[in-house]
């Protein structure tokens, strides 16, 4: 599972794409690959509920980006791009494959969601992060996704309205659910105990 990461730079991705789009190297492609594969694989896992359905979409976007190299687009966030992309993908595999007729953001599956504590929080107990990883798990569907790609992904919330084709006001809404949320089932670990 990816680590948190909040300063998650899209510059290194921008260049091997740059890279990749003017000269078709193969050595960009391979580290554009592990520069995103990782995190899109624990997106589309979100979405699809199966991890080796998600290898797949993410293959196929990866395979999609090398062979349409030299026709991709300038733009400017690469990580955009290709969140959106494995969405649209995931979808796609999900209406071709009839899987689902609910809004597959609310199918999503608790223990493909595991809370990965940040640096800051290594010091909280293993019984702190199990309630944390619970209260997580606990979100709704699309609640969970939003308060992940923020928190965990260090997206920011237009990126995230674009990638998931909802509104920033909507965005905004679900992390206010979320931290509400979270602050409700965590109060206890928040508030000193009285002796």
């Amino acid at each position: 599972m990816p680590k948190p990461n909040r300063d998650f730079p899209d510059d290194r991705g921008k260049e091997l794409w740059e890279k990749m789009k003017a000269g078709g190297d193969q050595y960009a492609f391979a580290n554009f690959y592990h520069h995103y594969a990782s995190r899109l694989l624990h997106f589309a896992s979100t979405l699809l509920g199966v991890r080796e359905q998600a290898e797949e979409v993410v293959n196929d976007v990866m395979l999609w980006t090398w062979k349409n190299r030299h026709t991709l687009p300038a733009v400017e966030k690469v990580s955009v791009y290709l969140y959106t992309a494995t969405r649209n993908t995931a979808y796609n595999y999900l209406k071709k494959n009839a899987r689902s007729t609910t809004d597959p953001l609310d199918d999503i599956q608790p223990e493909l969601l595991q809370f990965s504590p940040s640096p800051e929080q290594l010091h909280l107990s293993i019984e702190a992060v199990r309630k944390i990883e619970q209260a997580v798990n606990a979100l709704p569907g699309r609640c969970r996704l939003v308060f992940k790609l923020i928190r965990e992904d260090g997206l920011k919330y237009r990126e995230v309205a674009e990638i998931l084709d909802i509104s920033v006001k909507t965005v905004e809404a679900q992390m206010a659910i979320a931290i509400k949320k979270l602050h409700e089932q965590l109060h206890d670990m928040t508030v000193p105990k009285n002796s």
